[in-house]
């Protein structure tokens, strides 16, 4: 049997307009164990995207009760991307062979179309909007190092989408004054994260690459704005914008890293992410998750995360109470690119 002890981490945030900056690495901080968060529902009325058996996007809304969405509707309802954090949606943008309503995807180059290659990977040579890619798409393409569209005041990616080298002009600590978070992906979403034909951790990248960030928050991007929060001042705005005064909402954690957690060294696995975010019941597999609270204006983060990440068909399993992936609505956190020196 697994601990029955969920590891959680409150790293109290400091108010902005701090003086000074810390120049703490981006995997410092500590953690203690403080109990774990309660799972989001959602807000009747609103939808988030799903995924058609033809590959198509549709949508599904959230019920009367707001404790759960319905079924997907995949007849003319389906929308392919998000504009910002907290729902919304732009038209289908690529679909995967075209249809009568989208031509991107067909593999014929349309008017208002630089390039059609048939598909709707976003990172090839032909983007999922049908354009050649550039260093200021928002898209990291082979070549760049990374992409945030060029419009955030001291972000962390310079004009030529090229990283500094280490040794020269590369700052001491690489997170240290940077711009690492993006922004939630559309409405909070079940542990299957599934967009744009993809289905897992892709189609989280993709939620997150729709809003414009590089992917879904690594843990440790996470974790550096939670623990070092004077030096990352817009992430603190950004955060407090995204989770107004007086609200609680949770996150998925996506983490890569060992943690130590309730005084074990806990790898990175599977058992941990909902299988890789496409398990959607609790006896096999864990989710591990933020809860960000806003009390007025102060914002803080309490991290639960799994003493086992151990994924098997075993009928036993290896879950616990209290990081459920069934019944479990959370945000998909998007950041720009994991900070690195070269």
């Amino acid at each position: 049997m697994r601990n029955s002890f969920i590891k959680s981490i409150l790293v109290p945030l400091t108010a902005l307009g701090l003086a000074g900056l810390f120049a703490q690495a981006c995997s410092g901080g500590e953690n203690t164990n403080t109990g774990s968060g309660t799972p989001n529902g959602c807000i009747p009325g609103t939808s988030v995207a799903c995924v058609c058996t033809d590959g198509r996007n549709g949508a599904q809304s959230c019920n009367a009760e707001g404790n759960g969405y319905g079924s997907c509707d995949c007849n003319g309802g389906g929308t392919g991307g998000s504009g910002g954090s907290g729902g919304g949606g732009d038209d289908v943008t690529c679909v995967p062979g075209g249809s009568a309503e989208v031509l991107c995807g067909n593999g014929t180059v349309d008017p208002g179309e630089e390039c059609d290659d048939g598909n709707c990977e976003p990172t090839d040579e032909c983007s999922d909007k049908c354009k050649k890619p550039y260093c200021g798409d928002k898209i990291v393409q082979p070549g760049e190092d990374c992409d945030d569209g060029q419009n955030e005041v001291g972000d962390m990616c310079p004009n030529d989408c090229k990283l500094p080298d280490a040794g020269t002009d590369a700052p001491i600590d690489p997170c240290v004054g940077k711009v690492i978070f993006s922004g939630f992906a559309a409405a909070p979403s079940g542990p299957q994260w599934a967009f744009g034909g993809s289905v897992g951790y892709d189609g989280g990248t993709k939620q997150c690459q729709a809003i414009g960030a590089a992917g879904v928050c690594d843990y440790e991007q996470l974790k550096e704005i939670f623990t070092n929060p004077a030096a990352h001042p817009v992430d603190m705005t950004k955060l407090a914008t995204a989770v107004p005064a007086g609200t609680t909402i949770t996150a998925w954690v996506n983490r890569t890293t060992p943690e130590t957690v309730n005084g074990v060294v806990s790898q990175p696995g599977p058992g941990g992410t909902c299988n890789n975010w496409t398990y959607t019941t609790n006896h096999l597999s864990d989710g591990e998750y933020v809860t960000i609270t806003n009390t007025a204006g102060a914002v803080s983060g309490t991290f639960t995360l799994d003493s086992d990440t151990v994924y098997t068909t075993d009928p036993q399993g290896h879950a616990q109470a209290g990081l459920d992936c069934n019944g479990s609505m959370r945000y998909i956190p998007c950041c720009f690119p994991i900070c690195q020196s070269n």
